[in-house]
């Protein structure tokens, strides 16, 4: 039997969308967030076919591949309660498991706030957290914005109540490549940060449309400012030297809306 795989698609279109494919050990395989469906039929071949397709959040570009997946592998689409997904035929709260085969297990975590109806996708095993797909939530360090049916409020209730929760070890997989874009950000409001530093000295000369990263929460924990909110030089950065985390966490969010 083989063991339970994921493997990542990036499309090279200006938002820099990532789609994952999760193919259990007993065959069963799940598309999250198709972008665009030739390239997820090439990924999967002839002999393949497609349990089902997740979809984090209903913003056109992580759904928009779904139509044509269906022509090819009809097949459940899932998606929260409050989702407008077109296709859209399985509805999922905070909880709600997907799919499970042996020691693992595919569950749905309600994380509203860069949408009001967005989901991430807990893989389990054992009943361990061993890895997330984010959505536009949160990305490798970054969060997501809130322009288009979201709110930074929700959001900062989101991240600071169920990610600030998550075990270091927890794998992240994000919805779009900002690595490089976000490490600056984090650089230009906390410069002495050493890990933030090396690890963008570690992008140069590399392809990033070809090369990819891949981080835990103990690295997000060191590079991403929106978990480190009760940093000195942050804080003195923005002017806002003890006030509230939710105070700090709209004001990033505001400035990297610029950025």
């Amino acid at each position: 039997m083989k063991p339970m795989k994921v493997q990542q698609i990036f499309f090279k279109n200006t938002l820099r969308n990532f789609c994952y494919i999760i193919t259990f050990s007993d065959g069963a395989i799940y598309c999250i967030d198709p972008f665009n469906a030739s390239e997820v039929k090439v990924f999967l071949g002839e002999d393949k076919k497609l349990a089902g397709i997740i979809n984090t959040h209903d913003h056109c570009d992580h759904y928009s591949g779904n139509e044509e997946l269906l022509k090819a592998y009809p097949c459940p689409v899932y998606a929260h309660e409050k989702a407008n997904i077109p296709g859209k035929t399985k509805s999922l709260r905070d909880g709600d498991v997907v799919y499970r085969n042996g020691d693992w297990s595919l569950e749905a975590v309600f994380t509203p706030g860069h949408t009001m109806s967005h989901i991430c996708l807990m893989l389990k095993e054992k009943g361990a957290p061993h890895a997330l797909f984010t959505g536009d939530c949160f990305f490798n360090a970054g969060v997501g914005n809130c322009h288009n049916g979201g709110n930074p409020e929700v959001l900062y209730e989101t991240i600071s109540g169920i990610f600030s929760q998550y075990p270091d070890e927890l794998i992240i997989y994000p919805g779009h490549e900002y690595l490089k874009r976000n490490l600056e950000f984090t650089l230009n409001i906390e410069a002495s940060n050493k890990s933030a530093k090396a690890y963008l000295s570690k992008l140069e000369g590399i392809n990033l449309n070809e090369v990819f990263f891949i981080n835990d929460m103990k690295k997000e924990r060191e590079i991403n400012t929106f978990l480190r909110l009760r940093e000195a030089e942050i804080q003195k950065h923005l002017q806002l030297q003890g006030e509230s985390d939710k105070t700090i966490f709209i004001k990033l969010r505001e400035l990297r809306n610029k950025w």
